[in-house]
């Protein structure tokens, strides 16, 4: 792939990559904040989170460089809503509930944990089908 083409998914996954971390602030940081403090003995402290943060970064980079990607490969050009959230639905599948299922089995995270993050996630996802939906429908 050379530099011309990888140009057109620099700015759908720069604003994919605002979406979900964006959502990942409101999430984590807010909505889910009091099933974390509760469940504090199965998370590294605090103070090591925020000294790893800059991995979320690199993982929500390569995470929305490579939702674009699937997504520029197989979309119609309408770029519709319905389109997006269809997509969605099926990286949802593919990565989310699997992911929870095998946490859930591997881990010792309560079911109401794995549950918000499943919804969660799938959320995100959602937000992040129509964001791609819709840049990739306005980018000549």
């Amino acid at each position: 792939m050379d530099f011309k083409k990888l140009k057109k998914y620099i700015i759908p996954a720069a604003i994919v990559f605002f979406v979900i971390s964006s959502f990942d602030m409101v999430f984590h940081g807010m909505l889910m904040e009091k099933l974390y403090l509760h469940n504090s003995h199965l998370f590294r402290p605090q103070d090591v989170i925020h000294k790893h943060k800059y991995y979320f970064w690199i993982a929500n980079l390569i995470y929305s460089f490579a939702f674009c990607y699937i997504y520029s490969k197989g979309h119609e050009k309408t770029g519709s809503i319905a389109q997006g959230l269809r997509y969605a639905l099926w990286i949802s599948l593919l990565i989310w509930v699997p992911d929870s299922i095998v946490n859930y089995t591997i881990y010792p995270h309560p079911k109401n944990l794995e549950l918000a993050w499943l919804i969660g996630y799938t959320v995100q996802t959602m937000l992040a089908g129509v964001t791609v939906a819709t840049v990739f429908r306005n980018t000549k």
